[in-house]
């Protein structure tokens, strides 16, 4: 073989380009490498994207594609890896889409002494791993290890397991275990800690004020405990952290000092992927994908084009710019990669850890069955009722008898995304009484989305909540806020108020707006508890 080709093979391994179906936020027309591409840069590793603001649209038919002319070339299969943090019904709409991480992190709280620590959280990444495999996925781009200590947090928020790292590392790594349980990889994400901004960095580099020691003592635990637990990937983001970087205005992503204290510091020794190379935090920096695999990142996601990326990284190493050897290293950590998660998914499941089983013990208490999730119907089962028992009752008691009638009202605010509209309509159809009810049921929606910037509700409908709610009292009705959003959001003084009802369902996601729908018919009796701090 050729020294050319050589290299050639080697930025093919070290570049992780997308297969994305049409109609996502990021593109109106599917997107995947070309057949010359895939011909004189065989990727070692794709990124598949289903998730559409209309709910899930497959990408396998895309990803079979890619990986059959790949075959016709003679190269090797490559491995798949997409966002599935809540399940692989986020991408695949004939899967199963579960609950955010926090509200999973409310069930645990809820379950208190009982049952296995972290089993459900264990239960839903096993799940997710399981799904994951069946349409062509070998590397789940979860747990979000982020502590999200900022409440105003706009892309975070409800990914997080918590908001303290005692809270939120041991049930990342019950998600990674159950993982690892189900036959797939994991990765961290996002170093050295998205929690404690206030910017998306989709949108703009995000700052990490932090000192040093804070770093140390709140965002580095749950990546800790997960390279513990031998976690596959961890994924850098477009972070400026002047404390570790040295540098403000340098992103973490290419910070070879950021990357130094991952694998010193932390202990790290697998691949080492970046978040989207093509998010807006990198806008108007040259040479990134040099730079990124330069400062000791191995597997460069979703390039700013294929080609053009591949091309920048040649020159790069014809120019002296990147040493040869950083490219072959990397290519090797990538082709390590791959071979440990095909090994993950050969094995057979007598060699994996026995699967946690939902039954109906006391507060959901969990038995071993490794047979759990072997239909459609067990799996639709396990997901509605965590998302039921994963809701927090606070404030003032229920006003109405769960099963009794009553009307949704139109949604605050209004502007929510497709899925989340047709999840309240869904909502309304279920459980709206014509006759007249007297009981109001108000839902409130914030929902975490990539370049939106914000996140929570904003105090002029705050005002306008109040308002409804005052008007309401006045009519005689009996009202109640299904607050679909992070507790962390609520309002100062919503907490534990007494003259309030409310009904905490993490996120406007169909599987939470179900989860209400059950409340409200008494099919299911909430049994979260807060899994953050009060506001």
């Amino acid at each position: 073989m050729s020294v050319d080709r050589e290299l050639e093979l080697d930025v093919g391994a070290v570049l992780v380009p997308q297969v994305r179906v049409g109609g996502t936020i990021a593109s109106a027309t599917p997107i995947r490498p070309s057949r010359e591409y895939l011909r004189r840069f065989p990727p070692v590793g794709v990124i598949a994207f289903g998730r559409t603001p209309r709910g899930a649209s497959s990408p396998a038919e895309l990803l079979a594609a890619v990986r059959a002319e790949l075959a016709e070339d003679g190269a090797a299969r490559c491995f798949a890896a997409c966002d599935l943090e809540q399940g692989a019904g986020l991408h695949f709409p004939t899967a199963t889409r579960l609950p955010p991480a926090l509200a999973l992190a409310a069930r645990e709280a809820g379950a208190g002494a009982t049952g296995s620590p972290g089993g459900y959280v264990r239960s839903a990444g096993a799940l997710t791993a399981l799904e994951a495999r069946e349409h062509g996925i070998e590397l789940v781009l979860a747990p979000v290890a982020d502590v999200n200590t900022r409440r105003s947090n706009p892309i975070i928020a409800v990914r997080s397991f918590g908001d303290t790292p005692e809270r939120a590392a041991p049930l990342a790594r019950a998600f990674l275990e159950g993982l690892h349980q189900g036959g797939a990889g994991g990765s961290a994400k996002h170093y050295p800690g998205h929690g404690d901004t206030e910017q998306d960095s989709h949108r703009e580099l995000a700052l990490v004020a932090r000192s040093r020691a804070e770093l140390a003592a709140v965002e580095w635990l749950p990546f800790r405990a997960l390279i513990d637990a031998g976690v596959d990937t961890v994924m850098v983001s477009h972070l400026d952290v002047p404390a570790l970087t040295g540098e403000p205005g340098l992103p973490a992503t290419l910070s070879a000092r950021a990357l130094a204290v991952l694998r010193g510091e932390l202990g790290f020794g697998g691949a080492v992927l970046t978040d989207a190379l093509d998010m807006h935090a990198l806008s108007g920096l040259e040479t990134i994908h040099a730079r990124a695999l330069a400062a000791g990142c191995d597997g460069l996601v979703c390039p700013t084009g294929n080609e053009f990326a591949a091309e920048e990284l040649l020159r790069a190493v014809r120019d002296g710019a990147l040493p040869r050897e950083r490219v072959r290293a990397a290519a090797q950590a990538m082709r390590g990669l791959r071979a440990k998660l095909e090994a993950r998914r050969a094995a057979p499941p007598a060699e994996r850890s026995r699967l946690a089983r939902w039954f109906s013990g006391p507060r959901g208490a969990t038995a071993c069955d490794p047979d759990v999730f072997g239909t459609p119907a067990e799996r639709s089962a396990f997901a509605r009722r965590l998302a039921g028992e994963s809701l927090v009752l606070a404030g003032g008691a229920w006003p109405w008898k769960p099963g009794a009638p009553c009307e949704v009202l139109a949604p605050v605010p209004s502007g929510a995304g497709a899925d989340a509209r047709e999840a309240i309509h869904g909502l309304r159809r279920d459980v709206v009484e014509p006759s007249g009810t007297p009981n109001a049921l108000l839902p409130v929606l914030a929902e975490v989305r990539a370049f939106d910037g914000t996140y929570g509700v904003r105090p002029e409908d705050v005002a306008v909540i109040e308002a409804k709610l005052a008007d309401l009292a006045r009519l005689g009705w009996r009202t109640a806020i299904a607050w679909f959003a992070s507790p962390q959001s609520l309002p100062p003084g919503w907490w534990g108020r007494r003259d309030l009802a409310l009904v905490i369902a993490f996120a406007p996601t169909p599987p939470m707006v179900g989860a209400v729908g059950d409340f409200l018919q008494g099919r299911v009796q909430p049994l979260g508890s807060l899994p953050t701090s009060a506001h």
